[in-house]
């Protein structure tokens, strides 16, 4: 299925639909966990897909192992009917916010002490 043209997706994310909210513990180990991989889709995998479009399916493209973000991130993997695994990929992205944000609080605080040793 292809959607051409602008296309707007969003997901609710209204606090009044929102229980037990936490922050994401220990955001940057599980992020450096992660192995972004170059991999080729299969031929068999292709053919289901119609083939290589040279837009949205190509034979060469990059992404995650969904087998190995099972063991961190559950959340993020999603079973199909078929057996194979998938990833949300968009739940990655808050992840990757919050481990940004422990490097920033970790260089501010390097700042801090390399002023005051200035």
């Amino acid at each position: 299925l292809y959607v051409y043209g602008d296309v707007q997706a969003y997901y609710a994310s209204d606090i009044s639909l929102k229980n037990n909210i936490t922050i994401i513990a220990d955001p940057l180990t599980k992020v450096n966990s992660i192995r972004g991989v170059e991999f080729d889709w299969s031929d068999d995998y292709l053919a289901t897909r119609g083939g290589e479009d040279s837009y949205f399916i190509r034979k060469h493209d990059v992404g995650v192992i969904a087998q190995e973000i099972m063991h961190v991130l559950p959340e993020c993997v999603i079973g199909q009917t078929t057996g194979v695994l998938t990833v949300n990929s968009d739940s990655l992205i808050w992840y990757a916010i919050n481990a940004i944000k422990e490097l920033s609080a970790e260089v501010q605080s390097l700042k801090a002490q390399l002023a005051k040793g200035a």
